[in-house]
């Protein structure tokens, strides 16, 4: 009787203790970053109060601006229920970051979470700088910021932009 009463009172903190551990270590691998760094000066994430440090243009496709001034912004709202973007978006969007990035400015693409409508603009101007697929530009945003996942309506987008 007492072994089984001390079983009972010590077993639980060593297994407590490696669920603690658990719990904490996949909080910290899972933690969402506000913004990533996917190639020099370029920037993908979500609203934040400031951005990156040294951004000099920004593409806000939230439903609010910003409340930061930069040398270069464009405000693109995507809003959820609204009309869905297209070729013409991107194009508009691909052609402004283009733009700022030759002329050496450090650009911040952001959307509310970072995770689908700034990544599929980010992921559009890779393809377009470096001629990379649709498939190749997305792992590689992924690879840098795991939490990026497009919708599906955003990768058939992105698809036609391929083509």
């Amino acid at each position: 009787m007492k072994f089984r009463r001390v079983i009972l009172w010590t077993l639980p903190l060593p297994v407590g203790a490696a669920v603690w551990l658990w719990l904490h270590w996949l909080a910290q691998a899972q933690e969402l970053r506000p913004y990533t760094l996917l190639e020099d000066g370029l920037y993908v994430g979500s609203a934040v109060d400031q951005p990156p440090p040294g951004t000099k243009a920004v593409v806000n496709l939230c439903g609010r601006k910003d409340s930061y001034t930069v040398e270069a912004s464009l405000w693109e709202p995507i809003l959820e229920g609204g009309d869905e973007p297209n070729l013409d978006f991107l194009k508009r969007m691909v052609d402004f970051i283009d733009k700022q990035r030759r002329a050496g400015r450090t650009t911040y693409v952001h959307c509310s979470a970072g995770m689908n409508r700034s990544v599929t603009v980010v992921t559009a101007y890779l393809m377009f700088k470096h001629g990379w697929s649709r498939d190749k530009a997305l792992a590689f945003v992924q690879e840098k910021r795991p939490q990026a996942q497009p919708n599906p309506t955003l990768m058939r987008l992105l698809a036609e932009w391929e083509r």
